[in-house]
């Protein structure tokens, strides 16, 4: 069949025309609605946006502006669902607390004190409504000396126990819940212990882990070599202690549990393939740690692949790209990211998030990829190179001028939202206006692959992600730059990557677009980092279309969302460009709902596939658990190659999918210079954030 791919635009006179019955019935006056005192809605939707685009615009006055203006015109990018910020800025703006920012990194010392005071910092800041990313890697190991009392240390997941029930407290009366991030070099001593630390259902269920993974790490297990632990209390290699063995040294497995609490042969080796190479004492009481790095990688790698957890942090990746050269301003280094992962941090930055929709910047009228290509490669001149190809599609293909409007405007926005947040603690308040952070991100890609017939995954999406992002990066970079002539360079300008181009010619250029030699004097902007792509969550279910840069997680499937917003069920969500494209090929819409609803009730759904449509309209759907593992790395891969942060992107594996699938992520995602990656195996954790099964035996969104 001839199949019609209708362009995606926004329908509605009114507000609450344009949104979804789940976003307007449920999501926005459950978690974002002004409510009275008796809990009552007192705001209409049009309100809520009015509000938000009111009291970021009213920065606009501090410098000479028209802030009415620019209100109308932030208001129209919501309200037209083009554009839409992160959750505490639709929360918060315009209310007493006007907390926008969505997450922040604040790393305790190796301080009793400081490790309280962190964890108090953390709470008022889940009451804000944003979501915490710490490293614990300044921590002395467990059984390390505690020279003032005497005692020994406890180590590091012993004090995230103490911040995940905080977490778990503080979040029982929030509106959104409490997200952490917790971070462990994997240098640290006590390495093993965190990688194992939430093999057992619940137990940091409020945290995300991710080890941060060094060069040198990484590179012994390329090699196959052991590598060097440091003691963070004297940054010199960890001298073995008897609490350091018994986690390590086989010898210690028949110990009585009362004694040594955890070993990794008794506890956990069974049930880890692969790890039976390193039997025996890795370990020696008194010399220097050292481990081989690959079995300190099966042992990431099983955790992954059983829940998830813990993903890879590309620590020296993201420092080397950071705006900043962290060995000649140390006080720059990055240690920690965010919950989710899209934004590597500085301590006591935050991210300013908001995304553009890339489901409605489609051209009025495009060429469908496979035409395309076929006009293509018939013009002998053109030749056979996908990127001037690709390059030349997205010309016709994509309404560029909306793009361009959507991400100027974004970026404002966002610097507006840095001046107008009242932040939680004084230093972050101090930390962020030196820096000046936001990140423009996207959602909607997987919608606008299917509109212009390019299967996510394919070659040709890899590149148009990669076109697209740069685009999007140049036009926010040379907004800041405009913003910084208008209202002055952020303070650290100075400190940073911007004020010396030519020092740094490859970075400089893929992220301006500019050539250094140009700007040898600096190059003025207002924020040091731009861009990032956040999952978007109830985001993007705000403004009806697929997440992040992620695929179609499937056309229909239930989300939990928290109690406050579904009830005792999960919402079930039909993907908006589907029902579309079923209506504009002349299917009964109402009867393949009706169809898909029984399906998952009775958790026969299998798909577009098993739905009573044509196999042509089905195989234009393609769901996150068909997409190839090196394909979900390598669209990820494009994304990150023009982005100042870092991407949130879940690769899923099919359940039946071993560990070397796992591996062969992690190492592809390392060798294409992600920052980072999250695995997830389908159906390996019994709570599901998005599932096509009654019981939530599906995939989960991380972060």
């Amino acid at each position: 069949m001839d199949v019609t791919l209708p362009v995606k635009r926004v329908t509605g006179e009114t507000v609450a025309e344009r949104l979804t019955e789940n976003a307007r019935e449920r999501i926005l006056p459950a978690r974002y609605l002004l409510k009275d005192e008796q809990g009552e809605v007192v705001e209409t939707p049009a309100e809520l946006f009015e509000r938000v685009a009111t009291a970021v615009a009213a920065v606009e006055e501090e410098h000479g502006n028209d802030a009415d203006r620019w209100a109308e015109r932030f208001e129209e990018l919501m309200t037209h669902l083009e554009f839409v910020p992160n959750s505490p800025t639709l929360m918060n703006a315009g209310t007493e607390l006007g907390q926008l920012s969505a997450c922040f990194v604040i790393s305790p010392d190796d301080d009793l004190g400081d490790i309280f005071d962190v964890a108090r910092q953390a709470a008022e800041i889940f009451q804000s409504g944003g979501g915490v990313g710490y490293s614990f890697s300044a921590l002395r190991p467990k059984g390390d000396v505690v020279q003032e009392t005497g005692g020994i240390a406890s180590g590091p997941v012993s004090f995230m126990s103490v911040y995940d029930q905080m977490c778990e407290t503080i979040k029982a009366g929030g509106k959104r819940r409490g997200a952490q991030m917790g971070m462990l070099r994997a240098d640290h001593p006590d390495v093993g212990r965190f990688c194992v630390a939430k093999r057992e259902e619940g137990r940091l269920e409020n945290f995300n882990l991710s080890v941060a993974a060094t060069r040198e790490f990484y590179e012994a297990v390329q090699d196959d070599e052991e590598y060097t632990l440091y003691n963070p209390r004297t940054g010199e290699p960890h001298e073995v202690t008897e609490w350091t063995a018994r986690f390590y040294n086989e010898s210690y497995a028949e110990t009585d549990p009362d004694i040594v609490e955890e070993n990794v042969w008794r506890d956990y080796a069974d049930e880890i393939p692969g790890i039976e190479a390193y039997r025996g004492d890795l370990l020696t009481e008194g010399e220097e740690m050292t481990l081989p790095a690959r079995f300190v990688w099966r042992l990431m790698v099983d955790g992954a692949w059983r829940n998830g957890e813990p993903g890879l942090f590309l620590l020296d990746q993201a420092n080397a790209e950071h705006s900043f050269d962290v060995d000649a301003y140390p006080d720059h280094r990055i240690e920690a990211t965010n919950p989710c992962g899209e934004q590597p941090l500085e301590d006591y930055e935050a991210c300013n998030l908001g995304h553009v929709n890339l489901s409605l910047c489609v051209a009025d009228d495009p060429p469908h990829w496979d035409d395309f290509r076929e006009r293509w490669d018939g013009d002998a001149e053109a030749g056979d190179d996908l990127d001037a190809a690709v390059d030349a599609f997205l010309d016709e293909a994509v309404d560029f001028d909306r793009l361009d409007r959507i991400a100027r405007l974004g970026t404002r926005f966002l610097d507006d939202v840095v001046t107008a947040s009242d932040f939680p603690l004084d230093e972050i308040e101090e930390t962020v206006g030196r820096l000046r952070k936001v990140g423009l991100g996207v959602m909607g890609f997987a919608e606008l692959l299917v509109q212009l017939g390019v299967r996510y995954g394919s070659d040709a999406s890899v590149e148009v992600a990669r076109q697209l992002m740069a685009r999007i990066d140049h036009v926010a970079t040379q907004t800041s730059h405009d913003l910084a002539a208008e209202r002055g360079v952020f303070p650290a300008w100075e400190e940073s990557k911007y004020a010396d181009p030519t020092a740094h010619p490859e970075w400089f250029r893929r992220h301006t677009g500019e050539d250094p030699a140009e700007w040898e004097d600096g190059y003025p902007i207002r924020n040091h980092g731009l861009t990032s792509i956040a999952p978007t969550g109830t985001t993007s279910m705000i403004a009806d279309t697929s997440a992040g840069c992620e695929p179609l997680y499937d056309v229909v499937y239930f989300k939990n969302v928290g109690r406050d917003v579904q009830g005792a069920e999960p919402l079930v969500e039909f993907d908006d460009y589907f029902l579309r494209v079923l209506e504009a090929n002349d299917v009964d819409v109402e009867a393949v709902r009706n169809e898909a609803l029984s399906l998952l009730e009775s958790g026969a759904y299998d798909g577009p596939s098993s739905l009573p449509i044509p196999d042509e309209l089905a195989d234009l759907f393609p769901r996150a658990r068909d997409v190839d593992m090196a394909d979900h790395v390598r669209v990820q891969a494009a994304f990150q190659e023009h982005v100042d942060g870092a991407v949130s992107k879940t690769v899923n594996v099919a359940h039946d999918a071993d560990r070397e699938r796992i591996a062969d992520a992690y190492h592809l995602a390392a060798d294409l210079a992600c920052k980072g990656v999250t695995v997830y195996r389908s159906g390996s954790r019994s709570g599901q954030v998005l599932s096509t099964e009654p019981e939530g035996d599906g995939n989960e969104e991380r972060g």
